[in-house]
């Protein structure tokens, strides 16, 4: 990517929502209210503070930073307010990587006579004319803007950048959304906030999903409809925190399969001793088996795969929920050394029905109770299989850590302990290298998840800090390594 579209990809990070209420006809949300109006294609939408961002991050204290964002921020206050949320709207379907086809950014214009001279004097763009908006593009980034409004489209291989600007311009100056949709563009708090259409999601998706008859497939369409995810982020001293929502019909409300206990049961069943990691799963499968079949017929049979076939032939089960009883507990103990390595050891349990316990009778039988080397050996129990390192003896008990007091309770926990861990073994276990830095951050990762929502909370080395700050910190570190302290001044 050469430094022009460096530049305009920055150029179109900065483009924000303000403008005097007597020189705009739309406030910044009642242009993206009205671009999803009926709006089919777009699955995902929202806004993002991103100067509250660059600020919780402190960017000015890098002097490398504040150069390059300061100046240009500086730059754009001519002509754009720096100071309030990009709005923005991501279509279907998503790709391989699970990035949207096209993503549309809404920008309020302070002075087109001014953002005509920056892009063409300081950015040498050509502009073109069409439809009654000057236009530009560069890449996969084109731009379109009138008096008091710019689009711009990010879109790879766009077929047709005037096309595309005319038919954004037309929805944005259309009638207002109602319902749900306004709802959430008007509600909600946040550093990035996001409302996800399932039905719009399920409609622009292919392959398996539209495997069904078409019969089902209006059905299941007719469930989604008016069905949404609303997530916020917020960045805080010292956590990071993801918050999930989900706003469904009372049709999908009455399929969704997990079932939390606020007893936590499957405690009961994982030993003894202080965790450094824990997964546990509480289900109605039959629930699931019916929705993932549903949405994608035979679904739990190819993801699953071969083996699992074997299973249901070995033991005359015809579905999972005559298998599995929908309880899993997994945890991880471990005391990292002076270079943050450790040797795990695992208890778990598996919570099964008559035919699921049959088939392990029948695999300790002619296997082995041993499923790999270094692991216990299973313990099968009317209720299930258990496989303890660190068994429940006289006088031990499980201690959950400091941020886990709701493990076991909802129909999906995790967490992790990261404190004392080398952040580059975990992310080669993990194999998210791009999340070194976040991990030398991090000192505890918590997540919980239940059918009205969830929560993902991050948990920072240093609670006074914002976690950002500290992100950003590491980040400089680790870049002042890699180019030369005795270099490069930051």
């Amino acid at each position: 990517m050469n430094f022009k579209n460096i530049t305009i990809a920055l150029f179109a990070l900065f483009f924000l929502a303000a403008c005097s209420k007597s020189e705009v006809k739309r406030e910044m949300d009642e242009y993206l209210s009205a671009y999803l109006n009926d709006n089919k294609e777009v699955i995902a939408f929202g806004k993002a503070h991103i100067n509250t961002i660059l600020e919780k991050a402190d960017y000015a204290s890098v002097d490398m930073l504040n150069v390059v964002l300061g100046s240009e921020i500086e730059k754009y206050e001519a002509f754009i307010d720096a100071k309030g949320p990009i709005y923005y709207a991501a279509h279907g379907p998503l790709n391989h990587d699970g990035s949207p086809e096209k993503v549309v950014l809404f920008v309020q214009v302070k002075n087109k006579e001014e953002l005509k001279k920056h892009l063409q004097s300081q950015m040498s763009f050509d502009l073109n004319e069409a439809n009654g908006f000057e236009y530009t593009s560069s890449g996969d980034m084109a731009l379109g803007f009138k008096q008091h409004l710019a689009i711009i489209v990010l879109q790879g291989n766009n077929p047709d950048e005037v096309q595309s600007l005319t038919d954004a311009f037309k929805r944005a100056e259309g009638k207002l959304s109602t319902g749900k949709v306004a709802e959430l563009i008007e509600s909600g708090s946040g550093d990035i906030q996001m409302g996800v259409s399932l039905a719009n999601l399920y409609g622009t998706a292919s392959g398996d999903l539209k495997d069904a008859p078409k019969a089902q497939q209006q059905e299941l369409e007719k469930m989604l409809e008016d069905g949404y995810v609303k997530s916020s982020v917020r960045f805080e001293s010292g956590k990071a925190i993801i918050e999930m929502k989900n706003l469904f019909s009372k049709e999908l409300e009455s399929k969704m399969f997990l079932a939390g206990n606020d007893n936590a049961p499957i405690l009961k069943e994982l030993g003894a001793g202080t965790p450094r990691m824990g997964l546990s799963i509480n289900m109605d499968v039959k629930k699931m088996e019916d929705l993932a079949n549903e949405l994608s017929p035979n679904a739990i049979n190819k993801g699953l795969g071969n083996q699992y076939l074997l299973v249901k032939l070995a033991t005359g089960a015809r579905d999972l929920h005559e298998l599995w009883d929908g309880k899993v507990g997994f945890l991880m103990f471990g005391e990292p050394d002076a270079s943050g390595a450790f040797t795990p050891e695992i208890n778990a349990f598996l919570g099964v029905k008559e035919k699921g316990r049959v088939g392990l009778s029948k695999f300790e039988e002619y296997g082995g109770a041993s499923l790999m080397p270094g692991v216990p050996e299973f313990t099968l129990e009317d209720n299930g299989v258990s496989i303890l390192s660190k068994p429940a003896a006289e006088g031990n008990k499980l201690t959950l850590p400091e941020g886990a007091e709701n493990f076991g309770k909802s129909g999906i926990n995790f967490f992790l302990n990261l404190e004392g861990l080398n952040p580059d073994d975990v992310a080669e276990m993990f194999d998210k290298e791009e999340l070194k830095i976040i991990l030398k951050v991090a000192k505890f990762v918590s997540f919980e998840y239940d059918n009205s929502g969830g929560k993902l909370v991050i948990t920072a080395k240093d609670g006074q800090e914002n976690v950002l700050k500290q992100a950003l910190d590491e980040a400089v570190k680790e870049l002042s390594g890699q180019m030369g302290n005795n270099k490069f001044a930051f």
